[in-house]
C-alpha cells in the first residue's frame, strides 16, 4: 500500500473512533466553532497541539507560526 493510501486509511479509523464515542460529533464541528482557547505554536509537526492538551478538534483554535 502507498504512503497516501496509509494517510486516507488512518483518517478513517480515526473518525470511525470518534463516532464511536459521539455519533454527532462531526455535525457539530460542522455548525460552528467556538473554541474558548487560543494556542500559538510552533509549525513542528511533533507538537499535534490539541491532542498535547487533552483536547478535541474544535475545542482549541489554533495559530501556528515557524519558531515560535
Amino acid at each position: 500500500m502507498n504512503e497516501l493510501q496509509d494517510l486516507l486509511d488512518n483518517n478513517e479509523r480515526w473518525a470511525d473512533a470518534i463516532k464511536q464515542e459521539d455519533p454527532e460529533f462531526f455535525a457539530k464541528l460542522a455548525r460552528q466553532q467556538t473554541p474558548e482557547y487560543l494556542w500559538i505554536g510552533c509549525s513542528d509537526a511533533r507538537v499535534p497541539a490539541n491532542a498535547i492538551v487533552g483536547m478535541l478538534p474544535g475545542d482549541l483554535f489554533v495559530h501556528r507560526n515557524v519558531a515560535s
